[in-house]
């Protein structure tokens, strides 16, 4: 348990916000500024995840602040985005009307766009609602990288993504563009299949 632990002399942790297949969420106070970040705590092997982030720069992406390792473990600091992910409004009964899901859509296109754009292209691997948040104000945010990979890396692969969401071929260690658009009619599917409810 990190809570009380201050990272790099700034990152003072005061909670546990999550726990997922890849690592945990912790929430952080920057001591310096005054302001909450997310702390995600991951086992060394798996801090490509932070290479990733370092790369990137869309509205849409949560920044990564700042890096440390300390022993087996890597800690990335990003960005504190305050909201739900759509998994969590679906489940506390929030529908979501055709609108609003054609424009989520096109905004989750946009992200991709982005990221497939690249030099070199970063496939995402694992595009699902538990991935997406919404914040209070109503921007979509795509989060968690840990199953990403850069489009040179053509051999097999061992991909992460989310039964019901992950594209045939990425039982087969191919992660490609198209995985990633498969999984986005997937996810509007399943917004849609709600919405109907």
């Amino acid at each position: 348990e990190l809570i009380g632990i201050i990272l790099k002399g700034r990152y003072c942790i005061v909670d546990r916000i999550g726990k997922g297949g890849q690592g945990t969420l912790y929430l952080a106070r920057d001591i310096d500024l005054g302001i909450y970040r997310v702390v995600k705590e991951l086992p060394l092997e798996r801090k490509k995840e932070g290479e990733f982030l370092r790369l990137l720069d869309h509205p849409s992406l949560p920044r990564m602040i700042d890096y440390t390792e300390q022993e087996n473990r890597c800690f990335l600091v990003m960005e504190y985005i305050q909201g739900k992910s759509l998994r969590q409004c679906l489940e506390e009964g929030k529908g979501f009307s055709a609108e609003e899901i054609i424009s989520m859509g096109k905004r989750i296109l946009d992200i991709l766009s982005y990221l497939h754009s690249r030099k070199p292209a970063v496939y995402y691997g694992d595009l699902k609602p538990e991935n997406l948040m919404l914040t209070d104000n109503g921007t979509l945010y795509l989060i968690d990288f840990g199953s990403a990979v850069l489009g040179y890396d053509r051999k097999k692969i061992l991909c992460y993504g989310t039964k019901g969401y992950a594209a045939p071929e990425q039982y087969h260690g191919i992660l490609k563009e198209t995985s990633d658009i498969y999984a986005l009619g997937k996810t509007m599917e399943s917004l849609r299949s709600e919405e109907r409810r």
